[in-house]
């Protein structure tokens, strides 16, 4: 037997989750007849001994949520995520659930994770900023630990709560189509999950409203407003400005309405500005941002509540929160 084997090494051994493992040690009887034996039988066999920490944690009051945030080097965090991540923590009432909050950038912070190194202390994770093949979701697999994605989901198997994308956008797009706004360019990032389901959106919207897609231009990848300041200077420089920009991210809207400003072009009398967050600096914008909102308290409350149910066991299934237009100054009357 290895002098340094762990709670976690038998885990690995048997295909369980280390709680199953505790609950074996501790005679508890929430564990299936069939996978008592089978642990039994390979702690016998590994001579495991059991030390107090492992007796402790199927017994253990408290449960423990980690909050972990990819972060994007040289990117600054957005005020939608801190919104976010207050409104979850804000609502956590429970005496016996704590939470914590962990930041990475790249794979390799993960081998000094929470996840990896402490995978026994965290019952459940929160998920912000999923990515394709995510490593940290295919390390809560593994060991079994109930986790949540915020934002829509790469995989129809993980459960998700994101703002309804799709339905949001396209009444957004509706929105425009009653001011008699049609030529519209829609600003968007990576093509994410929850970014494919916006440019969906508005393109249906043009397509049952029967408007032609020739009056609709859709600028993908634009991560920073730089890129988008850069890009309404030379739209004007061609001669190519549209009726309206519609912005997915009130923070990259900033953007749009500088440069517009910077031109000395009137907002919303020759070009609206329709954002899409309503953080809440958003008002103070100058014009004020009409903008798509995002319902943070319900996204954050039902993250949260969701999640616990899987803690205990409970089946859950992912949910879409729609959005509403908030009316201010920068789209025309």
């Amino acid at each position: 037997m290895k002098k340094n084997m762990t709670i976690k090494d038998v885990a690995e051994k048997c295909g369980v989750s280390t709680q199953t493992i505790s609950r074996v040690i501790n005679e508890s009887t929430n564990v299936r007849e069939s996978t008592r034996q089978f642990v039994k039988k390979k702690i016998e066999e590994l001579g495991y001994k059991p030390n107090l920490y492992a007796k402790n944690l199927s017994n253990r009051k408290t449960k423990n949520i980690l909050v972990s945030i990819r972060r994007n080097k040289g990117h600054t965090a957005t005020i939608w995520t801190n919104i976010l991540v207050s409104e979850i923590f804000a609502y956590n009432k429970d005496k016996n659930v704590s939470l914590f909050m962990e930041q990475y950038y790249d794979d390799e912070d993960l081998k000094n994770s929470l996840l990896n190194t402490s995978n026994t202390f965290i019952d459940g994770a929160i998920i912000f900023y999923e990515k394709k093949n995510d490593k940290r979701i295919q390390i809560l697999r593994k060991e079994k630990i109930p986790f949540i994605v915020l934002g829509k989901s790469y995989s129809e198997e993980n459960v998700y709560v994101s703002n309804d994308d799709y339905n949001s956008v396209f009444k957004a797009t509706e929105y425009l189509f009653g001011k008699n706004i049609e030529n519209i360019v829609f600003i968007t990032a990576n093509p994410t999950p929850m970014n494919i389901e916006r440019k969906n959106g508005i393109i249906e919207a043009y397509q049952k409203n029967n408007k032609s897609l020739k009056t609709l231009k859709i600028m993908e990848k634009m991560n920073n407003q730089k890129e988008i300041y850069k890009l309404v200077k030379e739209l004007e420089r061609k001669n190519l400005l549209p009726e309206a920009f519609f912005v997915s991210g009130d923070e990259k809207a900033i953007a749009v309405l500088k440069a517009l400003n910077d031109l000395k072009i009137n907002i919303p009398d020759e070009i609206s500005v329709l954002g899409l967050d309503n953080i809440p600096i958003s008002e103070f914008f100058s014009p004020g941002l009409t903008t798509l909102a995002l319902n943070y308290k319900k996204i954050s409350e039902r993250v949260y509540e969701k999640l616990i149910n899987m803690m205990n066991g409970k089946k859950e299934y992912s949910e879409e929160i729609p959005g509403e237009i908030v009316e201010r100054e920068s789209v025309r009357k």
